[in-house]
């Protein structure tokens, strides 16, 4: 599994650098340098089985609700789970059988579309009751140490902190999903996680999720 092996190598190659945030971590890992000028990503379309699928996975996981506000990052993460910085990682056998119950075309699926650029979300955001998407760039630079990230949080009261999705990859027939989403609440706070969905009846739901990243005091 070629996710599997990259996200290993990631680890390792973030446990040696210096610990920069996760914030700082999303923006490097999804291609976003903070100061850099860039080609905008381009937009993303997405499918009604799209927005039901990030609808699920910010509803369950991150619990999107009136009065619970989602800040979403506007680009999508490419297939390295970004928020590598500062981690504490799971254990390799856990996301081994984690991802071996689910589809291969959906496997295959994801990496295929993750490993190449990111993907503008359109706006409006319409995936939560209450979603604001924003530019991790410009974001990078309120919470640019702990005291700024405690002002960030209060000024945002009751968000889980600041979230980025992957692409989603589905199998063939549509009926099974698998996406990265991560969240990052402040320097050392946050986690990232492969999330697998099935459809049953028309409805999206989430099956199970695998953490592959935590930080943490």
């Amino acid at each position: 599994m070629r996710i599997l092996i990259v996200m290993i190598k990631t680890l390792v190659l973030a446990r040696a650098l210096p610990i920069l945030g996760v914030l700082a971590a999303f923006a490097f890992l999804a291609g976003l340098p903070p100061l850099c000028a860039q080609k905008p990503p381009a937009p993303l379309e997405l499918t009604s089985d799209d927005s039901a699928v990030y609808t699920s996975v910010l509803r369950e996981l991150y619990q999107a609700a009136k009065g619970r506000p989602i800040i979403l990052s506007d680009q999508t993460a490419l297939g390295v789970p970004p928020g590598m910085v500062g981690n504490l990682p799971v254990q390799g056998p856990q996301t081994i059988t984690f991802l071996d119950k689910i589809s291969p075309e959906a496997r295959q699926n994801y990496e295929d579309i993750n490993n190449h650029s990111s993907l503008h979300l359109p706006s409006p955001c319409k995936l939560a009751p209450e979603c604001t998407l924003v530019d991790l760039a410009d974001v990078a630079l309120q919470v640019k140490d702990a005291k700024a990230w405690r002002k960030f949080m209060t000024k945002h009261a009751n968000t889980p902190g600041i979230i980025i999705v992957s692409r989603i990859g589905f199998n063939r027939e549509r009926d099974q999903a698998v996406v990265y989403s991560g969240m990052s609440c402040g320097l050392l706070c946050g986690q990232g996680e492969f999330t697998w969905l099935v459809k049953r009846n028309g409805v999206w739901a989430v099956e199970s999720s695998n953490v592959v990243w935590i930080s943490t005091k």
